[in-house]
This record gives C-alpha cells, structure tokens and sequence, in this order.
C-alpha cells in the first residue's frame, strides 16, 4: 500500500516537473518573439523589412504574454511565469511607450497653455458614406478650439478652401483661424498664432508630404512640422482579403495566405523602407533647427518602429507616452487597429494632456493635447 502511494507520487512529481518544463520552454519561445517585436524597430527596414514587419505585431506579442503570465501565476509555474516577467521589464521603454501608465492631471487654472491637434481628415469626407451637414470633420475641428491644428488629406486635389465637398465651410474655419498655411498639398496648418514663414518642404513622389512652418508663439519663434508619411497603398482587393483572413468565422486557406504573402507582406516591406528614408529626412530638419520644435501627423507607423524612433531621436518627446494612460489606437479601418498618428515636441513646454477624439468621421481618430509653457 505504501508502495503504491510512493509510486503515485513519484508519477506526479515527474508530471509535474515535465509540465513545468515544458511550461518554461514555450515561455521561453514567446519571450524570444515578444522581445524581438517590441525592439524590432531598431533595425533599418532598408537592410531588411522582416523584423519592421515583426514588430508591427507587438500588440498581439504583449497580450499573448498577458494572458500567458496570468495563467502561469494562477497554476504556480513560477520559472514560466519568471521568464515571462523579465521580458517584460527588458522591454519597459517600447512598453510604456506603446500603453503609458500616467494619470492625466491636465492644467491648474491661470496657467499659460496651448493646445495641438492632429487629425488625418480623408479630405472632409465622410467615413460612414454619409456626408452630414454641418461637415462632422469641420465641426469636430471647431469646437476643439486648438491653437495649432495640423491636417493631413487635407487638400490632395486641390488648394485647401476649396476642397471638395465643405467649400461653404471653409469660412467657419478661417473666420476661427486666422493664420493658415494655403497650398496645393496633403498637410495644412491652421494657427491662432502668426505664421511667420514656410521654411521647409519634403516631396515625396511629387506631393508635399512634410512641411515647416515658423510660428510666433508667445514673442518666440516655434517651428511647426506637419508630416504625412508613406502608407501601404493597398487596394481595395487587399483590404477584402485582409478582412477576410482577419475573421474569425472563416478559415483561411493556403492560399489565401500565400496570397497575402505576395501582396500585403510584400507592400508592408516596400513601405517600411520608404518611410525609413523619409524620417531621416525629416530628422534632419529637426536637426537642423534650434527653435523648439512641435512636430505632428500621420506617420502611418507605430510607437516604436524604425521611423518614429528616427523622428524622435534623443531629443523629441512623445506627447501621448508622456501623459496618457493605457493604449489607443488612432487608424479604425478595415481591421487595421493601431496607433499611427503622433504629437512629439521639444521645448520650454511640456504636455500635461492628451486626448483621442471619438468622432469617427475620418478613417482616423484626431488627437489633442495640451501643452503648459514652463516660464
């Protein structure tokens, strides 16, 4: 009978040790990816796309490790669950910069602020294939009431009062702001401050897609970026087969996902490289000025990837990972849920808030954040 009872329990304590082993080594393997994605931005896409790619998937990588830890903590597998926590602390830059963990105090009442917005508009179109009166985008932009509100889309076929579809509108907004930059372009800014002057353009394939602005700004000249970078330019065909693959009622054949390897992987890579280029660029504008600096819009890329890191290099900072509290995502189309629009700044001020708007008249979410002067 004791021999029984020894036997039964040296077959649990192999079990046992067998399962905690095995527990160990798939903690090890997701640890292996998890870190690779959230530091895969640190490698130049021009070299190679693949760990630009791999890190496009850090959400997916930080909830898998969640949800695993929690399961090895509930079942007391403590070296899985070890290994998983080191991880997490390795990446605790690329974390906290992709879900911060600030309560947001805003400003003390008779301090001296400002506010920014960024906002992607989709060219004042609707989202919903709706177009509403008044305009949703327009009226949004309104009665966000920001000192400086720099617009992407804003103006691809033409200047911008007169684009397409709120001509009539125009004036609400330029009765509000009396300082704007009109172009033929995609970025615009609109300013309560004085517009001094334009001083830096970048064309990419023709169009303006990054443009500076000096602003007069409390007896000081402030320079202001707006940027609109690469995108995927995917079609309309691969956006239904994206959807496709990403829903959970249907199972994707191989096929499919061949057919995703050669067409969505394939202008992923083509992206990444072009927008590493174009970050440098832009880099070395911000490089090339001493003013501060207030540099906003589309990045169409994610906190931590090759070109936001090289944007903000040592000396911007990122307004959202600064003040926010937990992740957002500010792109809300066709399955692709991420945050690619960005508020970085440098100067005698800083952000004491930062909030996403919920409209969702644009394929984009807008931001706004409030800056506090520090003197």
């Amino acid at each position: 009978m004791n021999y029984d009872i020894l036997a039964t329990k040296q077959r649990h304590r192999i079990l046992g040790f067998t399962f905690s082993l095995i527990a160990a080594l798939l903690s090890l393997v997701v640890a292996a990816v998890y870190v690779a994605s959230a530091y895969g931005g640190m490698a130049d896409p021009v070299e190679s796309a693949k760990w630009a790619v791999l890190g496009l998937g850090y959400p997916i990588a930080l909830g898998v490790v969640t949800v695993l830890l929690v399961v090895w903590l509930c079942l007391r597998r403590w070296l899985a669950a070890a290994i998983l926590t080191v991880a997490l602390v390795a990446t605790w830059g690329p974390l906290t910069t992709f879900s911060p963990f600030h309560i947001p105090l805003g400003a003390e009442e008779g301090e001296n602020t400002f506010k920014v917005l960024t906002y992607n508009v989709m060219n004042f179109t609707d989202n919903t294939g709706t177009q509403h009166s008044p305009n949703r985008t327009i009226r949004y932009i309104l009665n966000a009431d920001a000192d400086l509100v720099f617009l992407q889309e804003a103006a691809q076929t033409s200047c911008f009062d007169q684009a397409r579809h709120v001509r009539d509108e125009i004036d609400s907004i330029k009765a509000h702001y009396p300082y704007y930059y009109n172009g033929r372009g995609d970025v615009v800014l609109l300013s309560k401050f004085p517009i001094l002057a334009t001083v830096d353009t970048i064309y990419f394939q023709h169009h303006q897609r990054v443009i500076g602005w000096d602003v007069l700004a409390r007896g000081d000249t402030l320079r202001a970026y707006c940027c609109h970078l690469e995108s995927l330019q995917l079609t309309e065909s691969d956006k239904n087969l994206y959807r496709e693959l990403t829903n959970l009622n249907n199972m994707s054949s191989t096929d499919d996902i061949k057919e995703v390897r050669s067409t969505i992987i394939t202008k992923l890579s083509r992206a990444y490289r072009a927008r590493a280029e174009q970050a440098r660029q832009v880099r070395e504008l911000i490089d090339g000025t001493s003013h501060p600096v207030i540099l906003c819009g589309d990045f169409n890329d994610t906190p931590g990837s090759f070109a936001y890191r090289t944007i903000v290099g040592d000396d911007m900072r990122d307004a959202y990972a600064e003040c926010a509290f937990g992740p957002t995502i500010t792109y809300h189309c066709n399955r692709f849920y991420f945050r690619i629009d960005h508020i970085l700044y440098r100067g005698d001020f800083d952000a004491v808030s930062i909030e996403r708007g919920s409209t969702n008249a644009s394929d984009h979410y807008p931001l706004l954040a409030t800056f506090r002067w520090r003197n």
